[in-house]
């Protein structure tokens, strides 16, 4: 899913002012999907969203899409060592938590929260009823194959190669 350098050029002038935020670059401090931090996931979703977006035709708001899927996970915690803010299981929760730091650090719409609250389905039972919620949800998914998928391989691979030299040897 590539775009052109002029479409790199217009994506990165949309989210300019969100990526110079110290929040926002919190994100980087954490991994989900195996080995990708939270930022290098964001930042992969908007650019399948935005690609959707514009090799589909499908005419969503660029601006509110491309934020909305930045921001979907905004939550600045580590699930894996229980730092949520709020009690309860990782999927149901973040999606809340994201909320509420988009609207501590941002002004956020109606479609906006749509894309951040429900990204998570069908994971949960609250689907996306905006157009750019459901363009962000489906790049989520996406992407969260992509990742889990290229971090098993690499986590595999060592142990298909001992076995292939077992086998050969």
């Amino acid at each position: 899913m590539n775009l052109t350098n002029l479409e790199r050029i217009h994506l990165n002038g949309l989210l300019e002012e969100y990526k110079r935020n110290p929040k926002v670059q919190e994100m980087k401090r954490y991994i989900q999907h195996g080995s990708i931090s939270t930022y290098e996931h964001c930042v992969s979703v908007t650019r399948v969203s935005y690609w959707l977006n514009k090799r589909l035709h499908l005419g969503a708001d660029e601006k509110t899409l491309v934020t909305g899927a930045f921001l979907h996970d905004f939550y600045l915690y580590d699930p894996k060592t229980g730092g949520q803010p709020i009690k309860g299981n990782h999927i149901e929760i973040h999606p809340i938590v994201a909320l509420a730091n988009a609207e501590k650090y941002y002004e956020v719409d109606e479609v906006m929260k749509d894309c951040i609250l429900h990204h998570m389905w069908p994971m949960n039972n609250i689907r996306p009823v905006t157009k750019e919620g459901m363009i962000v949800q489906a790049a989520d998914k996406y992407c969260a194959s992509l990742e889990w998928s290229i971090y098993n391989i690499r986590r595999i691979k060592p142990v298909i190669r001992e076995a292939y030299n077992r086998l050969i040897h």
